[in-house]
């Protein structure tokens, strides 16, 4: 059987993972639009402003499926661990555990899939220092996770693509794709992952979905222990990760929908939530962030998910991490590749 031409629109982490997954079973795989944007040389997306965080728990048990096989493969591979720029810091989730109890045998259950440990809100407070947590709150310690840097892992995979076309694309017509220096690519399949631009590409194609763009921002701040790890924060929605000696990357989840995906103004009300949240839970904090925010947007979907998901037709999308693809990327792009390669004609999860 001859393996589809797939044409893969997006240079984000999500694409590039899949186009290489594809090449590698022996698929052509074409990856479009991999020019960096601006004089610097680099780029503007969700995958150039993600924190990188990578584990292997979550309260959901597909998602923690996937996350524990992407930390597992890139622990597994020192090669990849190096040009994904990995360094493990230990992961903190902190979370309700009510909020787990319908599914999956609650949070001692999904802890213990991923050899991570259950500690009060006390004893979190104790090792980590946080503070003002909800008395019933409980913290997972996963001291095997860490962050990633995506976008040097980006530009690693990119590099090992055989077929790239750095002329962005101008329109979506079926199976045909049109650059916008006029040529026209066709292919058996096409996939759409270009993160935040996705929706807003299907729209003028006139496909319909149900993904979203939404803001996301963060900032540094100057913080005085040095053994704080990557944490997420579900009480608070705060979440944070070690980005250098006395510094610590903090946000919260933003709500902005629809943005730009290409020019999301920074966001002065949200910055300043994330210092009041921040200085309540971690003492010793400079409120004083270290630098101006850093402003992007990303492709939401419900439920969340990076996902191969089907549009119509030979369309697809591979987006939608909902601002946490990072920790996933590795399992499912190897998951989405599988489908379009041994299902080409009924692959996804409607609809895009």
């Amino acid at each position: 059987m001859t393996e589809p031409r797939v044409l893969v629109v997006g240079a984000g982490l999500a694409g590039v993972l899949l186009a290489r997954r594809l090449q590698d079973a022996g698929a052509e795989a074409v990856l479009i639009g991999t020019a960096p944007d601006g004089p610097t040389g680099g780029y503007r997306d969700a995958t150039a402003a993600s924190g990188g965080l990578v584990r292997a728990f979550e309260p959901e048990p597909a998602a923690r499926a996937l996350a524990a096989a992407s930390l597992a493969e890139l622990r597994g591979d020192p090669g990849l661990a190096a040009e994904a720029g990995w360094r493990r810091t230990g992961s903190l989730y902190l979370l309700d555990p009510d909020t787990v109890a319908g599914g999956g045998g609650g949070v001692g259950a999904g802890a213990a899939a991923v050899d991570a440990e259950v500690l009060t809100a006390a004893e979190v407070a104790r090792r980590f220092g946080v503070d003002g947590l909800p008395e019933h709150a409980v913290g997972v310690w996963e001291r095997r996770a860490g962050h990633v840097v995506p976008d040097r892992l980006r530009r690693a995979v990119l590099a090992g693509l055989t077929r790239t076309e750095t002329v962005p694309m101008a329109r979506l017509d079926g199976d045909t794709v049109e650059l916008r220096d006029g040529r026209r690519l066709a292919g058996d399949l096409v996939v759409v992952a270009a993160g935040a631009w996705t929706p807003g590409l299907l729209r003028a194609a006139g496909l319909a979905t149900r993904l979203r763009t939404k803001h996301i921002q963060y900032a540094h701040h100057a913080v005085r222990r040095a053994d704080l790890p990557s944490f997420v924060d579900e009480t608070s929605g705060l979440y944070g990760r070690p980005a250098g000696p006395g510094r610590l990357l903090l946000g919260l989840p933003s709500s902005r929908w629809d943005v730009d995906p290409g020019a999301p103004a920074p966001d002065a009300e949200l910055a300043a939530r994330v210092r009041a949240v921040a200085a309540s839970r971690l003492p010793g904090l400079d409120p004083r962030p270290a630098g101006p925010p850093v402003s992007a947007a990303d492709c939401y979907s419900e439920p969340p998910g990076l996902a191969l998901r089907t549009v119509s037709g030979t369309v697809h999308t591979f987006t939608g991490g909902s601002g946490g693809a990072a920790k996933t990327a590795l399992a499912a792009s190897r998951r989405a590749a599988s489908a379009l390669l041994d299902h080409p004609s009924s692959v996804g999860v409607p609809t895009g």
